[in-house]
């Protein structure tokens, strides 16, 4: 936890200071540091272990026909990803996939956000645990989304060959990309979300605490062709009433700001509400939790938005209060659950090895 506050605090400061003329390069600096830490990392989060034996695994094979012994477990890019980096070695690899992850991210941020507003979300890229913490368990995932991120600008651009495509090789790194595909109408209409549609949104939002259950059956054998993907992340938090006032006056603010924003920035905020509406599943259907991670990126450009949207400046604090406290909190609370404290217990370098993978 240590180190990764220590990230996190010299992360958005170095952020923070990109508003000065004299210091425009703060938020590379944040990319950088954080490009270090997951660069360099060794043994940190729940799968590590899993994933550099896969490695070793693949390292044997000579050709890659023999890969297709493994396609039973593993998507073909990832496995052929592994076949390719073998003369480099594991290390390399995962260096490699920080370093595609941060120039995204980086990117991403830089796009769609007044330089003012970087800090904030560097702060929730590295601080909300669904982001950052959990993609470094969820390797293959993790590429599927930052290809989604990547792919977004295409969706904007209502260019559907190129975000299939993109679409196409994320679900190679991670099956439950393909869903994404259905994306793409939010690119193709510009529509908006009046006053009628975020109220029928609020009540379904709610509907689907009480009426989740009775769904369930029928979302389970959409999601059971995923069966062999667990999600261990991001369960509690919605299952407190914190977790669900909190999203529920979020998404009240998602709605309202919606149709201020230009049309690159709405449709953040609609794949924000589609993530909302994801959330009360996490209770009853733990693989909603993988679903859930793609929209999670959204929150990255919508909460920072939000707080550039209000004007009064006692709105603006509490609003930022709470944003900050709730997403320390899951933080904290990552950390310190049973699942994944071993996991992220210790913070430990690719110089600690006891060889080189």
């Amino acid at each position: 936890m240590i180190a990764t506050i220590i990230l996190g605090i010299f992360s958005v400061l170095s952020a923070f200071l990109a508003r000065y003329t004299n210091t425009r390069w703060g938020l590379k600096l944040s990319f950088i540091l954080i490009f270090l830490f997951l660069a360099l990392r060794y043994n940190f989060g729940n799968d590590y272990d899993n994933y550099l034996n896969v490695f070793n695994e693949i390292k044997q094979y000579n050709d890659v026909n023999s890969l297709y012994l493994m396609m039973l477990r593993f998507e073909p890019a990832w496995l052929f990803l592994n076949w390719l980096f073998r003369p480099l070695g594991f290390f390399a690899m995962i260096a490699t996939l920080a370093a595609l992850n941060c120039i995204v991210y980086y990117h991403f941020i830089k796009k769609y956000l007044p330089i003012q507003y970087y800090w904030l979300a560097v702060f929730i890229y590295i601080f909300s645990p669904v982001l950052m913490l959990v993609n470094i368990s969820a390797m293959r995932q993790s590429v599927a989304i930052t290809l989604f991120v990547f792919s977004l600008e295409y969706l904007h651009r209502k260019d559907a060959i190129r975000y299939f495509l993109c679409i196409g090789l994320a679900s190679l790194f991670h099956i439950s990309a393909l869903f994404l595909l259905a994306l793409y109408p939010l690119g193709l209409f510009n529509w908006r979300i009046n006053k009628l549609v975020g109220v029928i949104i609020l009540l379904i939002f709610v509907s689907l605490f009480f009426l989740g259950p009775l769904v369930a059956p029928q979302i389970e054998q959409v999601v059971d062709l995923f069966e062999k993907y667990t999600a261990r992340h991001e369960k509690a938090e919605i299952s407190t009433g914190l977790g669900v006032i909190f999203y529920f006056g979020m998404l009240i603010l998602i709605l309202y700001f919606e149709r201020m924003q230009n049309r690159g920035t709405a449709l953040m905020f609609k794949i924000a509400v589609i993530g909302s509406l994801l959330l009360p599943f996490n209770l009853i259907i733990e693989l909603t939790n993988r679903f859930s991670m793609y929209f999670a990126i959204a929150s990255i450009i919508v909460y920072p938005t939000i707080l550039r949207n209000l004007k009064s400046t006692p709105i603006k604090i509490a609003y930022l209060a709470t944003l900050i406290i709730f997403t320390i909190y899951k933080f904290i609370q990552l950390f310190y659950s049973e699942i994944d404290k071993e996991g992220y217990a210790i913070y430990q370098t690719i110089f600690t090895a006891p060889q080189w993978y």
